[in-house]
């Protein structure tokens, strides 16, 4: 069994490495916020995005993980958990032009008219999924002869085209959006026209789109986890170096020395599953089981480093002055809720009681 990378792989996960080292980890004081109630991300000023994403298309690294012939990259899925393993050592948004899996199941004329100019860099994507009560999808979209009136609000990214979810009659569609402006992070529509052939896949068959590439885009999400606990711990153990108390050095405590040895045991067990669940999909082995162990183990891994990196510096009251532990607490509760972790539960334990 070799569990040795290929020289492809390496050179990938190396570019990633090196654009993440030397593009975006300079920049993360500038795009912190800092306010009375917190401390978030910021978006990334639009003439850096622009200098980054011209970057990562001349090196080939945009839109990687898209099929070949839908114009990406055509990247495996464990090469994609290797780039995203590396991404998610930086909390800087910055994604090397990831697409929508379930814009791949655009029909011919929505490849060329959409998918292929965010594919080349030329326009960008966002799914507009999320609900601004965060309810069921309360968006509505009615049937007007040949379009669709749509009527609703969306958290989402600033993009040039937006997937945008609405219930219908027949369930819950996805509908192709272009030109439209997002203030705040929300997408209003009001009595919006949406043309009849700009539904994404089937009428009602929204959920149904990208079920092809749902596991892998789950065993990503793993990956990215991975890299944030990686980072984690590789800031406790500096700071377990660097800081002295009653002269010695915190790591020569027992506790602290307990805290980084269960970390890094912890992010190499999810990091090996997220590997074998990648290594299975790419060679069309997996099981269902496989992503969702992956991701609940990875998710749950995470929030324990969490908890014992805030343990290293002290506790709560002086790891709140840690904006990178805040931005990434932030961002997982957003993506990482206790309902989808018991979905992920659930859809374990049912496989193997019907196996």
């Amino acid at each position: 069994m070799d569990f040795s990378l290929s020289e492809e792989l390496t050179m990938i996960r190396d570019m990633a490495r090196e654009f993440v080292t030397n593009e975006l980890l300079p920049i993360e004081r500038e795009v912190l916020v800092r306010e009375k109630g917190g401390t978030r991300g910021a978006p990334i000023p639009r003439e850096k995005y622009d200098a980054l994403k011209k970057k990562a298309v001349d090196q080939g690294l945009w839109a990687m993980t898209a099929p070949e012939a839908l114009g990406g990259g055509g990247l495996s899925t464990l090469g994609a958990c290797l780039v995203a393993e590396e991404l998610g050592k930086t909390f800087v948004d910055f994604d090397f032009g990831d697409v929508p899996p379930i814009f791949f199941d655009a029909n011919k004329e929505q490849q060329e008219k959409f998918l292929a100019p965010v594919t080349a860099g030329q326009k960008e994507c966002a799914l507009a999924l999320r609900e601004l009560d965060e309810s069921e999808i309360t968006t509505r979209a009615m049937r007007e002869g040949d379009a669709w009136i749509l009527n609703g609000a969306k958290f989402t990214d600033d993009a040039d085209i937006h997937l945008v979810f609405a219930d219908t009659d027949a369930g819950t569609t996805c509908f192709i959006v272009e030109g439209l402006a997002v203030q705040a992070g929300k997408l209003r529509l009001n009595n919006l026209r949406v043309p009849a052939s700009n539904v994404l896949g089937e009428i009602g068959g929204a959920f149904a789109l990208g079920g092809n590439y749902r596991d892998a885009r789950t065993v990503r999400t793993a990956a990215r986890q991975v890299g944030i606990a990686a980072r984690l711990l590789e800031m406790s153990a500096q700071y377990a170096r660097d800081w002295k108390s009653l002269g010695q050095p915190l790591a020569v405590r027992p506790a602290v020395q307990r805290h980084l040895a269960e970390m890094a045991i912890d992010i190499d067990a999810a990091r090996w599953l997220v590997y074998h669940a990648a290594c299975k999909i790419d060679e069309s082995q997996a099981v269902p089981e496989d992503a969702a162990r992956a991701n609940l183990f990875a998710a749950e891994m995470v929030q324990r480093t969490i908890d014992r990196t805030i343990q290293i510096h002290g506790g709560p009251a002086p790891a709140a002055d840690l904006p990178m532990l805040r931005v990434y607490r932030d961002d997982l509760n957003v993506k990482t809720t206790e309902k989808i972790l018991q979905a992920q539960r659930a859809r374990i334990a049912n496989l193997l009681v019907t196996a």
